[in-house]
C-alpha cells in the first residue's frame, strides 16, 4: 500500500473515532419469530441467512397449550405471545401473554389478560396491551407499566383480530361469528361503535398514517376498507369466494397490501392506490399460510404454513418464493425482532 492510501486510512479511522458515539451505532439485526400452535414453541430464524437459529419452548404440553396471535414492542425488542389451550371453556393458567426478550430470546414477563386470548396489539408507545378473549366475546386492556387491567369490553361473537389505530386512540376489534368489528375508545375506556365488515372477519391493520383500516373476511373471500376516522366500511375488496383471506401486512411505504390466502396456499397483492390485486402467488407457497409479515426494510415477506409446518419466504419485488424453511408443528403467526 502507498504512502498517500497510508494516509488516507488513517484519516478515515480518525475521522470514525471522533464521530460522537450516536453516529456511531451498530448494524440492526432482525429475527423472524415464529409461533408453533401445536408444538408449544416458538421457532426463531436469522433474517440474514433465513437458518434457524432456535426454539424457544413455550411449555411442556405441545397439543393443548397453543401459542398464536403475537405482536412487537416498538422498539423492535420485545415479542409478546397469545398463550391459550384448545379447550376454551373456562380460564386456565395457561391463558396469558408472555413476552420474550429478542436479544436473548427468554421469557422474561407474563401478564392476564382474561381467558383465551387468541391475538394481541400493542399501542404505539408500547404501554398498552390489548388482547383479544376469543371464547368470552370480550377484549381486555393492560397497561404495562402499572400492571392493572384497564377494562374487560364486549365484542363481537369470537373476537380475534386486534389492532391500535397509530395515534394510539382506538383499538379495532373484529368477530368472527357476527361479523362485526367493536371500536373501542383507548382513551375513554369504552365501546363506541360496532360496524358490519365481510363474513368471518379474521384480521385488521391501520395504514401507517391511520387514515384507513383493513379488514380481512375469510368466508367472504374480501378485504374490507375502513374510513378509520368515521369508522365505517367505504369499499369492499373482492378477492373471490374460495380465497380465504387471513392474517395481512402493510409495506413499509404502505403502498402494498399483503394477504395470506390460507386454505388456498396462496398469498394476495394489494395496491393500495387503486385496491386492485395486482398478483397472486402460488408456486412454491407452503400449505395453509395463515400468518404474515414482512420485514421492517421491506426487503422479505414471511409465512407461517400451518399444514407444511413451514415458512415461506416471499421477494417483494419479484413477488415469488424464494425459499422456504421448516420450522414447528402448526406454524400461526409470524413477526419479525429486532437485535440492535
Amino acid at each position: 500500500m502507498g504512502r498517500y492510501r497510508w494516509l488516507t486510512l488513517i484519516g478515515l479511522i480518525g475521522f470514525v473515532a471522533l464521530l460522537p458515539t450516536s453516529l456511531v451505532q451498530p448494524a440492526v439485526r432482525y429475527r423472524a419469530y415464529v409461533s408453533n400452535e401445536y408444538g408449544a414453541s416458538i421457532t426463531v430464524l436469522d433474517v440474514a441467512t433465513d437458518a434457524v437459529i432456535g426454539t424457544i419452548p413455550i411449555s411442556g404440553r405441545p397439543g393443548e397449550v397453543r401459542p398464536r396471535g403475537m405482536a412487537v414492542s416498538p422498539d423492535g425488542r420485545i415479542i409478546y405471545v397469545a398463550l391459550s389451550d384448545f379447550q376454551p371453556i373456562l380460564e386456565v393458567p395457561e391463558d396469558k401473554i408472555v413476552a420474550i426478550e429478542v436479544a436473548t430470546n427468554k421469557v422474561v414477563a407474563e401478564y392476564r389478560v382474561g381467558s383465551n386470548p387468541e391475538r394481541v396489539a400493542l399501542n404505539p408507545e408500547g404501554t398498552q396491551l390489548w388482547a383479544a378473549n376469543e371464547n368470552a366475546a370480550r377484549a381486555t386492556g393492560f397497561d404495562l407499566e402499572t400492571g392493572r387491567t384497564l377494562g374487560e369490553f364486549q365484542t363481537g361473537v369470537e373476537p380475534e383480530g386486534v389492532a391500535v389505530s397509530p395515534d394510539g386512540r382506538f383499538v379495532y376489534v373484529t368477530g368472527e361469528t357476527s361479523h362485526t368489528v367493536t371500536v373501542i375508545d383507548a382513551k375513554e375506556l369504552r365501546p363506541v361503535k360496532h360496524f358490519l365488515v365481510g363474513h368471518r372477519p379474521r384480521f385488521v391493520v391501520f395504514s401507517q398514517d391511520g387514515s384507513k383500516a383493513y379488514v380481512s373476511a375469510e368466508i367472504g373471500g374480501t378485504v374490507s376498507v375502513v374510513d378509520a376516522k368515521a369508522h365505517r366500511v367505504v369499499e369492499t375488496i373482492s378477492l373471490g369466494l374460495d380465497s380465504r383471506p387471513v392474517e395481512m401486512a402493510l409495506s413499509p411505504d404502505g403502498k402494498r397490501l399483503y394477504v395470506a390466502g390460507g386454505g388456498t396456499s396462496a398469498v394476495y397483492v394489494i395496491d393500495t392506490a387503486t385496491n386492485r390485486v395486482l398478483r397472486t402467488i402460488r408456486e412454491r407457497m407452503g400449505r395453509r399460510p395463515w400468518g404474515i409479515t414482512i420485514t421492517p426494510d421491506g426487503r422479505k415477506i414471511y409465512t407461517a404454513n400451518g399444514l407444511s409446518d413451514s415458512v415461506s419466504i416471499i421477494d417483494p419485488e419479484s413477488l415469488s418464493v424464494v425459499r422456504s424453511v421448516s420450522v414447528g408443528r402448526g406454524p400461526h403467526s409470524v413477526v419479525i425482532g429486532v437485535v440492535r
